[in-house]
């Protein structure tokens, strides 16, 4: 028997696919309490999972709005491009730009605990969701993490590594925003300067051993990050 976040979850689904728009406001939580019968508690989850699907997405201090197919949104789990696309109904897609074995850059160097004689694989690659451009990716491995020869650049980058003994577990991430570069702007295929979301990412496994550098460039107009933070009482 499905939980009752999962009904009202549900529930919610179908007043979307039957009545409601893009950008059109879900009820309140209050009235989502009352139409359901539960608690605050449980609506706030089943608004979570929806979340989490890109079905909705929150607007703080005004309330809870249908998603948009137009704009993708990535909650703080850690999942890939190629997961994050699929779990949206997208077909996810990559174009190769550069794939070359380099010494380690400083930036990258001193985030992986390299020297900058060490060798590291690099590999861009342009973004796609339905043939879309969304984010422009540049990965800086250790050879000694997955060596530049054995790569596979048609399949996943993450289940490699996890083939290799290598599993990304935990990552921390920077988000800023930034301007793009006239030949970033013309490979996304907006407007020269547009405005942009960068992602620089240190990913671990679980064992701490560090495996990936990553700098991730999203088109502003198609890319959201959510989060979900808590009061730490004292």
């Amino acid at each position: 028997m499905a939980h009752k976040y999962e009904q009202v979850a549900a529930s919610i689904r179908e007043s979307i696919a039957r009545s409601l728009a893009p950008h059109d406001a879900l009820a309140s939580e209050r009235e989502l309490m009352a139409i359901h019968g539960v608690s605050r508690m449980t609506v706030r989850k089943a608004i979570s999972v929806l979340v989490d699907e890109g079905r909705v997405y929150n607007v703080h201090g005004s309330g809870t709005y249908v998603g948009s197919a137009d704009i993708f949104s990535k909650t703080p789990k850690l999942t890939s491009f190629t997961e994050d696309m699929i779990s949206r109904g997208s077909v996810p897609s990559s174009r190769v730009l550069e794939v070359a074995r380099i010494a380690a850059p400083d930036a990258v160097a001193t985030a992986l605990n390299l020297t900058p004689s060490d060798a590291v694989t690099q590999i861009r690659r342009l973004r796609l969701a339905d043939d879309t451009p969304i984010a422009l990716e540049e990965v800086f491995l250790p050879t000694t993490v997955l060596e530049t020869e054995s790569l596979n650049l048609g399949a996943s980058l993450y289940e490699q590594l996890r083939l290799a003994g290598h599993e990304v577990y935990r990552a921390e991430q920077e988000i800023k925003a930034i301007t793009l570069t006239r030949e970033d702007s013309l490979l996304l295929e907006v407007a020269v300067g547009s405005a942009a979301l960068s992602v620089t990412r240190v990913s671990s496994s679980r064992r701490g051993h560090l495996i990936e550098f990553a700098r991730t460039t999203y088109r502003a107009d198609r890319y959201t990050f959510q989060l979900a933070v808590t009061r730490d009482d004292k």
